[in-house]
């Protein structure tokens, strides 16, 4: 028995239904996949950069506490006082993390994974 021509359409509607969802899972699997990447060689190139930061900071301040403490003729006191700065810091950082710090993260976490420039 031929097929009927409306049964011959409700397949090609099923096949191109079927391939449609098919292209769409796997544009959303690449678009996943490209996003990925691209937040992966951020935060890598972002680690190197803190990394480096960090080595600077250091280095930066035991120059100057050895500095501070060749003023003071007591390489201690240098030390004591770049500690204290330190620590006056922490303890603003600390008071001023919910409403500026926190804040600041979460923006800049989620600017990095959708991939925005600025603010």
């Amino acid at each position: 028995m031929p097929e009927s021509h409306d049964q011959k359409q409700s397949e090609d509607f099923v096949s191109l239904i079927k391939e449609y969802i098919a292209t769409k899972v796997e544009l959303t699997r690449l678009t996943a996949i490209d996003k990925l990447t691209v937040l992966i060689a951020s935060l890598i190139t972002d680690a190197f950069i803190v990394i480096a930061m960090l080595l600077t900071f250091l280095f930066a301040s035991l120059t100057l506490a050895l500095f501070i403490g060749e003023l003071l003729n007591s390489y201690a006191a240098g030390f004591g006082i770049i500690a204290l700065l330190y620590l006056a810091i922490a303890l603003i950082a600390n008071s001023t993390k919910e409403k500026y710090i926190t804040k600041f993260l979460q923006d800049f976490m989620v600017r990095k994974i959708f991939n925005k420039k600025g603010k």
